[in-house]
């Protein structure tokens, strides 16, 4: 059908490797399928009660457990367990299945969308789930007014997801049309719907909770209240999450886990031991040569994540060099990505050409990115009046700084070691005449403020996975102008480029999409937005004893499928 897209294989031309994969299209979108491997031998027969502790090792804390608040994966992480929407995402795809909406359909034109929902369930309160929930939570996300949207909390998704709030959002109203059906209606189609329904920050919670703890929902206090397999217990910061089996929930529980502990141990080789001494179950991320262990171990065993995100350093334009294209490519062709996803990815990473990956349809194979070039660095540098390289920097009001490369405080699934891989830039960078100081700023919920509020002052990493295998859910959420500041992400005004994307979030035509997202991605590069980096097959190490765990490109990996042998 004219879709184009690659297989990847090992060294040796070997595309059947457990630990690598190939690619199947599937409903016109690229889907990595993971041979059967051993954490996929067994589960459902040692499933009856639950009776295990599944203990999971990361890298960093999460921000906050409301997940309509959040923006971070190590909250969503914890969230995926216990919170469900209407819709969901298959175990190990991004295609949309029923979840607490059983079925649901739309008018001809894609502007009404009816949802039949699930009946006999419970929030983890005792609260009915019901049409009156469905439409509680969405007001409370769409409608400032709303006495639940409270002024303490961001609800930046619905703002990107949505086209904005109340008055400016594609949802024009929400209506309760039983008690068990409930109707939304748009001000135009938006191909993305159903996949957005999926979405984990669009999870039902308990109004009841909401209403007890107002804007203390979601902290570590008081957790998330919702309909999922697995409860909140406790939360202590920066060390644990503990979760507990839902003995009333609605659907299956497939695995013996009756306990989830989601433990924060920053220090990659730190984590891989606590993985071999025995005290966590399974970890993700980890350093080159422990990987290399575990592939060998009979004890523990390497599982790839499908690369559905984007590792990039960002400008912060509010710096007046930035706003000139040639000091950006002068940048990004000083770094040697190759190199760097050499050192710190292995077989696991691959150069970033553009924001897409390649697994996402719209992905652009036609565009590169700025090439690894750094005597072309030093002409532009040149051309643009810094025949001496660069050392200092203006800020907005004209105050002279030096250039920081602020680097992420924890290891995400994109960057898995953040510090390494900025000494690395900051090398590359000073061989052309660009000399950048090393700054971390603070814990991951202070460096995402700070981001937020375009206070990083400099070049600085962060990423993106996919919530939904949409490409809108890329190009869209960064690069639609809502009302949101976007100095947060290395913003510069793209009239054009916002009207290419709202263009294609309204059209339904797939293959339109496409040409549309094609020509977005160019933009981007011609401009060079950002420099992108890299994208991760994030690997993540198991204890041999640990049966049943399905990997999902959107990392929303569900523990109820995990059997660990006692």
């Amino acid at each position: 059908d004219g879709i184009t897209g690659t297989i990847t294989c090992d060294e040796n031309g070997d595309c059947a490797d457990p630990k690598i994969g190939v690619v199947q299209i599937q409903d016109g979108k690229f889907v990595p399928v993971w041979p059967e491997s051993k954490a996929e031998s067994s589960g459902g027969d040692m499933a009856a009660g639950g009776s295990a502790t599944f203990i999971f090792g990361r890298g960093g804390d999460s921000v906050g457990l409301d997940p309509a608040t959040v923006t971070d994966g190590e909250s969503f992480r914890v969230t995926n367990q216990g919170c469900e929407s209407l819709l969901a995402y298959d175990k190990d795809t991004t295609n949309v299945v029923p979840s607490l909406a059983e079925s649901w359909e739309s008018n001809d034109d894609g502007t009404e969308w009816t949802f039949h929902l699930r009946k006999g369930v419970k929030f983890h309160d005792g609260t009915d789930f019901n049409a009156d929930a469905v439409v509680y939570n969405f007001e409370r996300w769409w409608d400032p007014a709303h006495p639940a949207h409270f002024a303490e909390q961001d609800f930046e998704y619905w703002d990107y997801m949505w086209n904005g709030f109340k008055g400016d959002s594609i949802v024009t109203n929400i209506e309760k049309v039983d008690d068990y059906t409930v109707k939304f209606t748009l001000s135009e189609p938006l191909a993305p719907i159903l996949a957005n329904m999926a979405m984990p920050m669009f999870a039902i919670a308990s109004p009841t909770a909401i209403e007890k703890y107002g804007p203390d929902y979601g902290s570590p206090e008081v957790g998330y209240v919702c309909t999922g397999p697995y409860k909140f217990k406790e939360w202590v910061t920066d060390d644990h999450i503990t979760l507990t089996r839902n003995e009333d929930y609605w659907g299956d529980i497939p695995g013996n886990v009756e306990t989830i502990v989601v433990r924060t141990i920053p220090d990659n080789s730190a984590r891989f031991l606590a993985l071999q001494t025995g005290e966590i179950d399974a970890m993700e991320q980890a350093n080159i040569e422990d990987l290399k262990t575990a592939e060998d171990s009979p004890d523990v065993y390497v599982m790839p994540r499908p690369a559905l995100n984007t590792a990039y350093l960002a400008f912060n334009y509010k710096i007046q060099e930035f706003q000139d294209k040639r000091v950006r490519e002068a940048i990004a062709a000083a770094i040697d990505k190759q190199s760097i996803v050499d050192t710190f990815y292995g077989k696991y990473g691959e150069v970033a050409e553009n924001f897409l990956p390649p697994m996402v349809w719209g992905h652009n194979f036609d565009v590169h990115g700025v090439q690894y070039d750094p005597d072309h660095a030093v002409e532009l540098l040149k051309e643009a009046g810094f025949e001496n390289g660069i050392d200092e920097v203006t800020w907005e009001d004209g105050t002279k700084m030096p250039l920081k490369l602020y680097y992420m405080p924890i290891v995400r699934f994109y960057y898995p070691d953040p510090e390494g891989i900025a000494q690395a830039m900051a090398a590359q960078l000073a061989a052309v005449g660009i000399n950048v100081q090393l700054e971390q700023a603070g814990d991951w919920p202070t460096y995402l403020k700070l981001r937020k509020e375009g206070e990083l002052r400099g070049l600085y990493q962060l990423g993106w996975g996919g919530d939904n295998g949409d490409p809108d859910n890329f190009l869209g959420y960064f690069f639609i102008d809502t009302k949101e500041p976007k100095a947060r992400e290395g913003w510069v005004q793209f009239p054009e480029l916002d009207a290419l994307l709202r263009k294609a979030r309204s059209t339904i035509d797939q293959s339109e999409r496409e040409k549309m997202y094609q020509q977005a991605e160019q933009m981007l590069m011609d401009n060079v937005t950002r420099i992108w980096v890299a994208h991760n097959n994030t690997p993540l190490i198991f204890s041999s004893k640990v049966k049943g765990y399905i990997t999902n490109p959107l990392g929303t990996e569900l523990y109820k499928y995990v059997t660990k042998e006692q």
